[in-house]
């Protein structure tokens, strides 16, 4: 069985799609004994080939996300080391300024 199979989702496997669905409506009985069986083969084949498409699509994507977030972490982490800098010069200057 394939999975619900959307023009837009699949559009380079519509033709398969509906010849498939066709062959299953004219032939009833026979779908059940192999006559549909080339086609479904032919369009597993179609849709795990855009399948991998997306895949490398979304994996792509999904680098460059992670790569800006990474970024975004690198300058928080410099931010607070500056911060945690600041900070302690503020301490050591009150405690000089109390030692006096």
């Amino acid at each position: 069985m394939h999975p619900a199979l959307a023009d837009h989702i699949n559009p380079g496997c519509v033709d398969l799609v509906d010849r498939l669905m066709n062959c299953h409506a004219d032939n009833k009985w026979a779908k059940f004994f192999g006559k549909c069986n080339a086609l479904s083969e032919a369009l597993n084949k179609c849709l795990g080939a855009e399948f991998e498409v997306r895949r490398k699509k979304q994996l792509i994507e999904a680098r460059a996300r992670r790569a800006r977030i990474e970024a975004r972490w690198a300058e928080q982490r410099e931010d607070d080391k500056q911060q945690e800098r600041f900070e302690r010069l503020q301490r050591e200057r009150e405690k000089a300024a109390g030692d006096v």
